[in-house]
């Protein structure tokens, strides 16, 4: 995600992939905007986006996804095109998963996968995750487009006017030393090993993740609101001092806690432990593998941003 930034809404996300498409059309030499295709709950065969007053055969589908996507969802996505009346020379497909095996290896093939359609013809389908878009990136998207999704993101301004070197390297001193004391290596491996898939974990584990998230929250209100008695009480300088370094790892941090927190029914063990459980709740164990994931992505961000590991 550039930045850490991700959008809201499916909204936000199709409106920043039509400006995404529009550049990939301009550096194959079409100058085209691109717009939704039908509506959301329409029958659109696995095309979302299609170009504006164009007969261009390039269009695009919008993944906003929560964990991983496979290769062979993606397969999947792309069999729909063959009940879309239209022609297509060009598929990509941009998703705000988590990177998945499956799909680099496939990308980092010699050649790209081509999908062939009922008529004969077939066309390459590329895959573009938001997380690798940089900083940069964003000039291609409308000013006004960026600050209706990110509005409330502490990290926009940053994306859009770049930290300094020198102010980065700060920032991140600041977050190495900010961090292990309320994220431990133990908390750390608790993300990598535990078994999310029970439905189950220990709130004792749990608490320090939505600790920091919730602190995290109250420095997003103060920035936003300018609240200067809680922007100079204790912890808020230190934890502003984090940023932008942090914020991608913030980014992940909210979103595994995020993915708890709506769905989650505290429950105390025989031994008088605290557990939090989705057990019983409809479709808990989908639920269950998206926080595993938000876990698994968290400690990866943790790796990189914290220590300094690259995995």
């Amino acid at each position: 995600m550039v930045n850490g930034l991700k959008p809201q809404t499916w909204e936000q996300w199709e409106e920043i992939c039509c400006h995404l498409m529009a550049d990939i059309a301009r550096k194959k030499g079409h100058e085209v905007r691109f717009q939704s295709y039908g509506s959301k709950g329409q029958s659109q065969h696995g095309v979302d986006l299609v170009p504006l007053h164009s007969p261009l055969p390039i269009v695009g589908q919008c993944k906003m996804i929560e964990g991983s996507y496979t290769w062979r969802e993606v397969l999947e996505e792309v069999k729909k095109t063959d009940k879309y009346d239209g022609k297509i020379e060009c598929y990509v497909l941009f998703t705000t998963a988590n990177r998945h095996t499956s799909i680099q290896n496939q990308q980092n093939s010699d050649a790209p996968h081509f999908h062939k359609r009922p008529d004969g013809s077939s066309f390459p389908v590329l895959v573009k995750y938001w997380q690798d878009y940089e900083a940069g990136d964003l000039r291609l998207v409308p000013e006004r487009v960026l600050r209706h999704a990110f509005s409330n993101a502490i990290e926009f301004a940053n994306s859009i006017a770049p930290p300094s070197i020198d102010e980065y390297t700060a920032s991140l001193a600041a977050l190495r030393s900010y961090i292990p004391p309320r994220i431990s290596l133990k908390n750390l491996e608790w993300l990598e090993w535990h078994d999310f898939s029970s439905g189950r974990l220990q709130e004792q584990a749990y608490e320090p993740f939505h600790s920091l998230y919730l602190q995290l929250v109250r420095l997003e209100d103060a920035l936003r609101l300018q609240m200067k008695d809680v922007l100079q009480s204790a912890g808020y300088p230190e934890m502003q001092a984090t940023l932008p370094a942090g914020n991608e790892f913030y980014s992940a941090l909210k979103e595994f806690v995020c993915s708890v927190r709506p769905h989650i029914i505290g429950e105390t063990e025989k031994d008088g432990t605290s557990t939090l459980s989705l057990v019983g709740i409809s479709g808990w164990q989908g639920k269950a593998h998206q926080i595993g994931s938000g876990a698994r992505y968290l400690a990866q961000i943790y790796r990189k941003s914290v220590l300094g590991q690259w995995v």
